[in-house]
């Protein structure tokens, strides 16, 4: 698959399904990449011209040297991509750090967008999200990434599936450890800049916010906070799912993109 050049970085991206269908962009989570998308991939190729990329930090995109990488540049990255591409409006879905990115591009090229669904995500980061962050590092400084993805299986997943699919753990530990953690803490240190709430209003597309209803690490009342700060949202609880909508709930999260996000 193609990177494109971009300024001084190249981003990579991933461009399947119908050819002659309606654009609709995903984008990654923190540590996720492309690869990540797979479970929901079936659905969303069989009625979407779909992009998928890995951001600055992610993935086999560029890893520059920088005390963070912005979110309002990454969206700008996004907005250059979609140029480069040939493409003008699209559809938009973000989950977690991507419904952060997703923001920003709402913000500053909204024009864009026809429809756009947020998953996972939050309108400010706070101290919580602070304090995960320097716990976190500290763990990856302690453990490694073996023990940062042990400390963080309660934060990104539901009971149900700890109990339901433990069988699945060991792959997700073997990705957990090629995150590159140097640029997950730029990216990191990105996201902990985050704070929409002045300017959510100026969000003119309809929006769709989703959320697991035992998402510990974005609880349903930061979901519950944007659909107040925006002005054309609503909310959806997927009930028993965690924070990692497309391992937990792909289906659901599909089924959620599929009904919003049309022409």
């Amino acid at each position: 698959m193609p990177h494109a050049m971009l300024a001084a970085h190249r981003l990579y991206y991933e461009e399947t399904g119908r050819k002659d269908g309606p654009v609709l962009v995903l984008l990654n989570g923190l540590t996720m990449s492309t690869a990540a998308w797979s479970l929901m991939l079936p659905a969303l190729e069989a009625r979407y011209r779909l992009i998928r990329l890995d951001f600055v930090g992610q993935g086999q995109s560029d890893k520059p040297e920088a005390p963070f990488y912005p979110l309002d540049r990454q969206a700008a990255d996004l907005a250059a991509l979609l140029d480069w591409r040939g493409i003008g409006r699209c559809h938009m879905a973000g989950l977690s750090y991507g419904g952060l990115v997703a923001q920003h591009f709402a913000r500053d090229f909204g024009q864009r967008l026809k429809r756009l669904l947020l998953a996972a995500t939050f309108a400010r980061s706070g101290a919580v999200n602070a304090a995960l962050g320097t716990a976190w590092q500290a763990v990856q400084t302690a453990g490694g990434a073996a023990l940062r993805q042990q400390v963080s299986l309660p934060w990104f997943f539901s009971d149900t599936f700890l109990t339901e699919q433990a069988v699945r753990l060991p792959e997700l530990a073997r990705v957990a450890a090629e995150v590159d953690w140097p640029a997950c803490l730029r990216l990191m240190e990105g996201a902990g800049r985050h704070d929409a709430r002045s300017w959510l209003g100026q969000v003119r597309c309809p929006v769709r916010v989703v959320v697991g209803s035992a998402d510990r690490l974005t609880p349903p009342y930061e979901a519950e906070a944007l659909v107040t700060a925006l002005p054309d949202a609503h909310l959806e609880i997927v009930p028993g799912a965690g924070h990692a909508l497309h391992l937990e709930a792909p289906a659901a999260l599909a089924r959620a993109i599929i009904e919003h996000c049309t022409d």
